[in-house]
């Protein structure tokens, strides 16, 4: 979903808004635990304000998955006083540039959750008895977000990469810390709290993310015209939904219906098994390739699996996956109908 509709960068910033429990620290692991896996990267966490468990959490996957080598973790969890957790991403900050002047190597750095670094200030700014802003935030909010974001720059031969966990509250979009935030990103990822509840993961919403990198001169004129495709047909399915509630699929037209059954079969490919997750659900994680993901975008969006069960594209990586389910559940469904 990310390669395809909302593409991250070296040296660029990304981050991830969503409300409690659509799975921003899933993400944030999963990237720690491909960038430690297949780059061999260097990574800086910064855990803001977060629960003391999700931190034990991410040290336990870390040393059990063998990234933790090449990982600096920096903590100031939801007990510590307010300046401690003000402090995190400034000092996960200063370590990344260390690494990238000093050593000369790139580095992803990874913030969990950056709204609480404005949450801190905001506790701050009140025992500094100074008068609060708008929605009850300090009036140096915007300074604060500028003076960590733009310290995010990469120099010729060494980058530093930023994706960062933003909580929304109340799934608020227009509230003025996520805005402040969004403002400075290169990629927004939204995650939707509607496709976590359909059980779509990632819960990426494909309509509202985007991304400044998804440009024909920068991803290739074949990728950004797919993009688009994908979008077009998820809007329009998005469209329809109403109408399939109150009058069933049967009653669009047949273009119409032709594109729900396409959208449909995209929106269930486009979800995928995570290694971090592999423990919970029991599904072996997949990593798919960028040329592997818009392959299989291309043969849906051109009808290659009209005919497939929809459910032969759900939580798989690369097509010819998908392929193999289909044909085994074809196989299991025929033996069952043999039988007397």
């Amino acid at each position: 979903m990310i390669d395809l509709l909302a593409p991250l960068a070296q040296g660029g910033k990304a981050a991830m808004f969503g409300g409690a429990g659509v799975g921003k620290t899933v993400l944030v692991m999963e990237l720690i635990h491909a960038m430690g896996t297949k780059y061999q990267g260097l990574s800086v966490f910064a855990g803001v304000g977060e629960r003391s468990r999700e931190g034990h959490e991410l040290l336990t996957d870390m040393q059990s998955s063998g990234v933790l080598e090449r990982t600096v973790l920096v903590y100031g969890q939801m007990n510590e006083p307010p300046g401690a957790r003000w402090r995190v991403p400034l000092t996960a900050l200063t370590i990344a540039e260390y690494f990238r002047d000093e050593k000369h190597q790139n580095v992803l750095l990874l913030m969990d959750n950056v709204f609480r670094f404005v949450q801190a200030g905001s506790e701050l700014s009140s025992l500094l008895g100074r008068l609060p802003s708008r929605v009850g935030y300090q009036s140096t909010l915007a300074s604060e977000v500028a003076a960590l974001e733009e310290r995010i720059a990469s120099i010729p031969g060494a980058s530093v990469t930023a994706i960062q966990a933003v909580y929304v509250p109340a799934d608020d979009f227009t509230d003025p810390a996520v805005t402040a935030i969004s403002s400075h990103m290169d990629s927004i990822i939204m995650l939707s709290r509607k496709l976590a509840a359909e059980a779509f993961y990632p819960a990426i919403d494909p309509l509202a993310s985007s991304s400044v990198l998804l440009d024909p001169l920068v991803v290739g004129e074949e990728h950004y015209a797919l993009a688009e495709r994908a979008r077009e047909a998820l809007a329009r399915f998005e469209e329809l939904r109403d109408i399939i509630a109150l009058l069933g699929v049967e009653e669009l037209g047949a273009d119409d219906r032709l594109i729900v059954k396409r959208a449909r079969r995209l929106e269930r490919f486009l979800s995928q098994p995570f290694v971090v997750t592999e423990a919970f659900t029991g599904t072996p994680g997949e990593s798919v390739s960028r040329a592997d993901t818009l392959a299989g975008c291309k043969a849906i969006l051109d009808g290659e699996a009209d005919d497939w069960a929809e459910s032969s594209l759900y939580m798989v990586g690369t097509l010819d996956q998908a392929r193999a389910k289909e044909a085994a559940s074809t196989k299991q469904n025929a033996h069952k109908d043999t039988k007397p």
